[in-house]
């Protein structure tokens, strides 16, 4: 019997008895004595599987058969559209309502095996009873997904269990709970609880051969004992390993395909769809995990467990979490002194490597010391990425929407000028753009915009400030375009929104719910802001300008008890209302919980606006800022307390204080504006680098890194081999990280703050803003290296003008330049001396000079 996942072919040799119909052609087999028994249903054309009775809607029971229908199914199916991913058991089946079948096996215990597709739903749908008691069906269940579908899931069940067996054979009843049951197959072996020499011989292989994380054995051995249940068709222990060992195979291929775009290609089925079917396949094998002698078992859970934990970490969902944990806790008990399941015990386990021996020179700062050890542990998870898991398209194995996400901790080290990230990242940068996903330099599907905006949000932007190829602000331009001429428009009042939060480069959809505007649509304009951060466009700029204001007009409304200043989770287009006819401003009821308002707080917004007001100096874009922090600092008497009524000013202010978006936002406000009213807020909520900005104190930094080298500097394989969704994987205060490089410690890099990035710098560079505004910078630098070196600043936020640059080291002025800023990106060169505190200070010291 064949369960490797793999295309089927139709020229088979059936080696056992083709039953058109119930007839006389099954007299070879005695169906009380025998010890294996397989039924493969569907139709009647269809090719029956390896050593498999045909099950179709005419086989009703007969005594003389011994086997078949007491009740029928209604139908049969064929899922030829799943050629790719089936196999001649799992292509087709029977359907219907309710349906018994009966098969006069002999008395004693039995294994029973059911092969059933998932149908309408991700939760069982399908009650089964055994000599009619109601069996306790234990699948894994999943999350709903959160975009309703009309489609029959692609995915198959596989339910395992034993049963004992009277004089009056064995009957299954099939009821559907919530629609149909839809039935691949079945299979029944005797039970056995004493092995013969040659099976303990076998079991001894599977056991010697077979480890927990090392399967390359497997494929030999199911070849072994296929060979001799060929040989020996009774033998049913040798039958069930086989067929565990089989999903074992197959769920352990699945896992290895991971996200690769080939592997989609190959199987027509998704990421989640493989992983989700692999986990499903695992429970055919756990099901029976106590069985004597099961030598399956741990790498099954092993399997088993790690997808479960990856998946609750990227869709979430308690009951995954909870097996995820329950699996692998057991099998941490067996297994004390694995590390890979002491990681997945949250245990921190410390691998040895060239970041434990750097050595810190005793004029080095402290911000300088843990900066270089972080920047040295970033750079080795990067480098592991870059080198042994990405491929020449740019794939990093999690699948092109997620890969992307990937990205959004490397800009620290980026903008600090190393070559193997930036390498990496435009590697990936390009692949994306030439992918079958991206259209019109946007993305080819039609889908929500936190989905359809990620292949360029995550990637193209910022390329444009790594890169002076022009090819890279060229393909900014029709994400402009877009933003201007179809994404948004202007609503019957007069106000400029998007028209809807579902678009792709070509269509959207402006139905209910979806034809509204939400803060994520800010993710598909940062392409737009980037643009005009490196070249300005008025007109771009002006179009900016009149969505952020209408975003303004709606914040200060207080339709349906909203707080003055918050920004409304959506606005629906046809007229302005929040939230279109929900009975509150917080919750969209979009499909994604993403879009109600306590995921983001309306961060994103207030980044737009207030990048806007860099744009435009329009102090109106700055009301919902002031009105938001007074709104908070109105509440601080709360602070402590929990449970205030949704929706509520002290309901939003208290997810306002713990929203690291927000605050990096307050942060780029008060960097720019030198306002000190809030800083007593800041510096209770704010991040380590704002807080060192507004105190001068380096404690603050200190502590941003050390949480930063608390995450890094242990359970290594959690950010590289083992990660299964490259978009869960973190690094804790990375903005603190780049804060200090650069002045900007945006998360995610929603828009352009840097006022300075490096080039031409090695693995002993770091660097520390100190202070940075419109007419000056002033950094630190260290180098940990022996020899000085040219390395090269490039300022970003600075006006045009002529600039001292003055050089100190110990204190004392070691010279100066004069240097002629006359647009974004100028390079100044800097000798960065060995082991010796440097400070760089730029100051205005007039207008550029007028051209002739």
């Amino acid at each position: 019997m064949t369960f490797f996942i793999s295309p089927i072919s139709f020229a088979k040799t059936i080696q056992c008895i083709l039953i058109l119909s119930c007839t006389t052609c099954f007299a070879a087999f005695s169906i009380p004595e025998s010890q294996v028994l397989r039924f493969d249903s569907g139709p009647p054309q269809s090719v029956i599987a390896d050593q498999s009775i045909a099950l179709n809607l005419s086989s009703r029971y007969q005594t003389t058969l011994g086997f078949g229908w007491i009740t029928s199914p209604r139908d049969s199916f064929v899922r030829a559209d799943l050629s790719r991913s089936r196999s001649a058991l799992t292509i087709d089946g029977v359907v219907g309502e309710e349906f018994d079948f009966r098969a006069d096996i002999a008395a004693g215990d039995w294994i029973v095996t059911i092969w059933l597709e998932m149908g309408e739903f991700d939760h069982n749908a399908t009650q089964i009873s055994i000599q009619g008691q109601p069996c306790v069906v234990d699948w894994q269940e999943f999350p709903a997904a959160a975009e309703p579908s009309q489609n029959l899931p692609k995915l198959y069940r596989v339910f395992h269990t034993t049963a004992q067996v009277g004089s009056d054979g064995l009957i299954l009843k099939f009821q559907g709970k919530d629609s149909d049951v839809r039935l691949l197959g079945i299979s029944l072996m005797r039970q056995q609880y004493e092995y013969t020499p040659v099976q303990l011989n076998f079991l001894a292989k599977i056991k010697s051969n077979l480890s927990l994380n090392n399967y390359s054995s497997l494929p030999s051995l199911i070849q072994e004992v296929k060979t001799a249940v060929l040989a020996n068709p009774t033998d049913s222990v040798l039958a069930l390993w086989l067929q565990r060992m089989e999903f074992l195979a197959a769920a352990e291929k699945y896992y290895e395909m991971r996200g690769w775009e080939w592997a989609e290609g190959e199987t027509r089925l998704s990421m989640f769809d493989r992983h989700h079917q692999a986990i499903m396949l695992l429970d055919g094998i756990l099901a029976g995990q106590k069985a004597v002698g099961e030598p399956l078992a741990d790498p099954a859970r092993y399997l088993r467990g790690r997808l479960l934990y990856w998946l609750g970490k990227e869709r979430g969902g308690s009951e995954v979490i909870a097996n995820a944990n329950h699996d692998l806790k057991l099998l941490y008990q067996n297994y004390p002194e694995d590390d890979l399941l002491a990681m997945y015990a949250s245990k921190q386990i410390d691998s040895q490597d060239d970041c434990d021996c750097l050595e810190s020179s005793p004029e080095a700062p402290a911000w300088s010391v843990l900066q270089h050890e972080a920047l040295c542990r970033l750079r080795a998870i990067i480098r592991w990425w870059t080198t042994e898991r990405q491929i020449a398209n740019g794939e990093f194995g999690g699948k092109f929407g997620d890969d992307v996400e990937l990205l959004r901790w490397w800009a620290p080290l980026c903008l600090a000028g190393d070559q193997t990230a930036l390498q990496g990242w435009k590697l990936l940068a390009d692949g994306v753009w030439h992918s079958k996903h991206v259209n019109q330099g946007y993305a080819r599907k039609l889908a929500d915009v936190e989905h359809s905006s990620e292949f360029i949000s995550d990637t193209a932007p910022l390329m444009v400030f790594y890169s002076d190829e022009p090819e890279y602000l060229t393909r900014l331009q029709p994400s402009a375009q877009l933003f201007q001429d179809f994404w948004t428009g202007l609503t019957p009042q007069g106000n400029r929104f998007f028209r809807s939060a579902w678009f792709s480069a070509t269509d959207l959809e402006t139905t209910e719910p979806k034809g509204r505007d939400v803060e994520f649509n800010c993710r598909a304009a940062k392409a737009v802001r980037y643009l005009v951060g490196r070249r300005p466009d008025p007109q771009l700029v002006a179009t900016l300008h009149e969505w952020s204001m209408a975003w303004v007009e709606a914040s200060l409304s207080t339709e349906k008890g909203k707080p003055r200043g918050i920004f409304p989770a959506s606005i629906r287009f046809e007229d302005e209302s929040i939230n279109g006819d929900g009975k509150n401003w917080y919750q969209a009821d979009m499909y994604w919980d993403y879009y109600d308002w306590y995921h983001s707080a309306g961060s994103l917004l207030l980044d737009q606006v207030f990048y806007t007001y860099l744009l435009t100096r329009d102090e109106r874009l700055l009301e919902p800022l002031l009105l938001t922090l007074d709104l908070i600092r109105s509440q601080e008497s709360q602070a402590l307390e929990s449970n205030h009524p949704e929706g509520s000013p002290a309901w939003a202010a208290q997810i306002l204080r713990n929203c690291s978006l927000f605050w990096e936002v307050i942060e780029q406000w008060r960097f720019t504006t030198r306002n000190q009213t809030f800083d007593d807020l800041i510096m209770l909520y704010g991040s380590p680098y704002g807080r060192y900005r507004v105190s001068g104190d380096e404690r603050h930094l200190v502590e941003g890194l050390n949480t930063l080298l608390d995450d890094v500097r242990f359970n290594t394989p959690l950010k590289t081999n083992e990660a299964l969704f490259t978009d869960r994987v973190y690094v804790a205060e990375s903005e603190a990280l780049k804060g200090m490089l650069t002045g900007d410690g945006i998360p995610s890099n929603t828009s352009p703050y840097f006022y300075v990035s490096w080039e031409h710098t090695d693995g002993n560079f770091t660097a520390l803003v100190v202070d940075a505004r419109e007419e000056g910078i002033k950094v630190e630098l260290f180098s940990h290296a022996d020899e000085q070196r040219e390395i090269v600043m490039r300022v970003w936020r600075v006006k045009p003008g002529l600039y001292v640059v003055r050089h100190k080291c110990l204190g004392s002025s070691i010279g100066e330049d004069v240097v002629n800023i006359s647009s974004p990106g100028e390079r100044i060169s800097i000798t960065l001396p060995p082991q010796q505190l440097l400070e760089i200070e730029l100051s205005r010291i007039s207008d550029p000079p007028k051209s002739d």
